[in-house]
């Protein structure tokens, strides 16, 4: 099994429900791409990212609506096992320093060392 990439997606069922952000993990494993939610324990696959991801969203509608048929929402979250959200957090870490570095690569291009040295840090909080 081989990491590919972590996402943090939402599902959403026509215009009716949307799902919150939800954690997947998408690994390779033999000729096929697995997509993993790691908040329900559903996975899926197919033979390319957009395959798996497009089957999971599937699966994940039914494990929702088979929940809300038999009265269980409050059961609905069932965490995946440990090794999962350890590759999950390693590649979102790996990502998000990829992405800062690219980032700040193209930023500082356009603005000089001088002009930022004299610029008041601030904080922006998301």
């Amino acid at each position: 099994m081989k990491s590919i990439k972590a996402e943090r997606i939402r599902i959403k069922i026509g215009d009716l429900w949307e799902s919150p952000l939800l954690h997947i993990l998408l690994t390779k494993e033999d000729d096929v791409v697995v997509a993993r939610c790691l908040d329900f324990t559903v996975s899926s696959h197919g033979d390319d990212e957009k395959d798996a991801l497009k089957s999971l969203a599937d699966s994940i509608k039914e494990y929702v609506l088979t929940a809300v048929e038999n009265d269980a929402i409050d059961t609905i979250f069932d965490p995946a096992h440990g090794k999962y959200w350890r590759m999950y957090n390693e590649l979102e870490a790996k990502q998000s320093m990829s992405s800062l570095k690219r980032s700040l690569k193209k930023s500082f291009k356009t603005v000089s060392y001088q002009n930022i040295q004299q610029s008041t840090a601030e904080l922006n909080y998301a």
